[in-house]
């Protein structure tokens, strides 16, 4: 009876180890590129507070007054160099099929003209170098006359940032 149990138990081994031979390690690699920018603790530093900046922003119809709604969001800006101007690099407007509304933006409650010489100041200089948190507000204008012209409406916003002195 010994020489029977042997073989089993011999049997028994030789049957786990082709299951221990078959389990495979399976890897998944994963890259993450990750990049970042310390800027001078002096320079200009305007960083949109959340993801806003680089995403389309919807301006939605409101049935009840027949007008777009407000963009609304914020910005925090610094700057060691002084006071922080700010301006439209073109004319901000929505576009479709020939039709056009005209958008005011504002920072920091200061309405945004076009180029350089219709800067407007966003911070003073005691503001800028301990850094303000300013909304940003871009809104549709009214029509003249007839309401808006029905389509679907698309443009960009391009807003200059400067400090320092000219």
């Amino acid at each position: 009876m010994r020489l029977m149990m042997i073989p089993r138990a011999l049997t028994g081994a030789l049957l786990l180890a082709p299951l221990g031979a078959m389990a495979a390690v399976e890897q998944y690699p994963l890259q993450v590129t990750v990049e970042a920018v310390v800027p001078s603790p002096t320079g200009l530093q305007i960083s949109p507070v959340g993801d806003w900046a680089g995403r389309v922003q919807s301006m939605r119809w409101n049935l009840a007054t027949e007008r777009l709604d407000p963009i609304r969001q914020q910005l925090d800006m610094k700057s060691g160099l002084g006071a922080i101007v700010a301006y439209l690099s073109s004319e901000a407007l929505l576009t479709s099929a020939g039709n056009q509304i005209g958008l005011t933006v504002t920072v920091a409650g200061q309405e945004l003209g076009v180029g350089a010489a219709a800067a407007a100041e966003v911070a003073s200089a005691t503001e800028a170098a301990a850094s303000k948190r300013a909304a940003v507000e871009i809104l549709a204008a009214a029509p003249a006359v007839g309401g808006y012209a029905q389509g679907n409406y698309q443009g960009n916003v391009f807003m200059m940032f400067e400090s320092g002195t000219p």
